[in-house]
């Protein structure tokens, strides 16, 4: 199923977009968030555990809703940002890029020619809606988002080559994995981590582009978008269960007098 990508249209107006993480391999859950409201689910096959064919059943059922679907893949691998673009992709998500290099490369696996390198078959894959959206080839090169992470300290000095990339719509700053690469791991507000922060901010700015990232201590998703990022993800699917069973449980065990 091919449709307008949401997401992008936002994002041009330069309204804040609103995103979670989708880590469980459960098409339910993705349905839910989708019809929560979310402007985009981050279907997250880094740290997640779904197969490709799985992936498939989280997007029809995500499209229950109007939320954007962006896979976050485990790498830069062009073959497997083929298959999940085949498979009806409307935005990418990669990991840990570090060069301006890596992130062309991100660009030419995504597009079709003669931007990029993507293989064509749109008139038999879900991405054309099996070739119902005849236009789909025409169209798919405008319509998808892709958004690249700078999650290492040295690709910070890169960011502003990284963000300049033709192609690339968006740079997230992965600040867990940031901060690891400067030796201060889960310590989001160390002052070494925000100045490189800052330092990514700026660059990605200088080149035009928008930026996007998580929250931290003392930056909320509200304090963010302040500060003008526009694509926010504040919440995991998994982190969000456990914190409303665990609330439940203890509800229960006071009003009992458990402990």
């Amino acid at each position: 199923m091919f449709r307008e990508n949401s997401l992008k249209r936002r994002i041009e107006a330069g309204k804040p977009a609103l995103g979670v993480w989708i880590q469980m391999a459960e098409p339910s859950i993705a349905e839910i968030a989708s019809l929560a409201g979310y402007d985009f689910l981050i279907l997250d096959n880094e740290h997640g555990h779904a197969s490709l064919d799985t992936l498939v059943h989280m997007m029809r059922a995500a499209q229950a809703g109007d939320a954007t679907l962006m896979v976050r893949c485990p790498g830069s691998d062009g073959d497997y940002i083929k298959r999940v673009m085949d498979a009806g992709a409307e935005a990418l998500m990669i990991p840990m890029v570090d060069t301006p290099e890596e992130a062309r490369a991100v660009v030419k696996a995504a597009l079709y020619p003669p931007a990029g390198r993507r293989g064509y078959s749109s008139p038999t894959v879900r991405a054309s809606g099996y070739g119902a959206a005849p236009d789909h080839a025409k169209r798919a090169n405008a319509e998808v988002f892709i958004t690249v992470q700078i999650e290492h300290t040295d690709a910070v000095d890169r960011a502003a080559e990284i963000a300049a990339v033709d192609g690339v719509d968006c740079v997230f700053i992965g600040a867990n994995d940031l901060a690891g690469s400067l030796g201060h791991m889960g310590d989001l507000g160390h002052p070494e981590v925000e100045a490189r922060i800052r330092q990514c901010e700026d660059a990605v700015r200088s080149a035009g582009k928008p930026l996007g990232t998580i929250p931290r201590p003392g930056a909320s998703v509200l304090d963010l978008a302040k500060e003008d990022y526009l694509i926010l993800a504040g919440v995991a699917d998994s982190y969000s269960l456990r914190q409303a069973f665990t609330a439940d449980v203890a509800a229960f065990r006071k009003q009992t007098g458990e402990r």
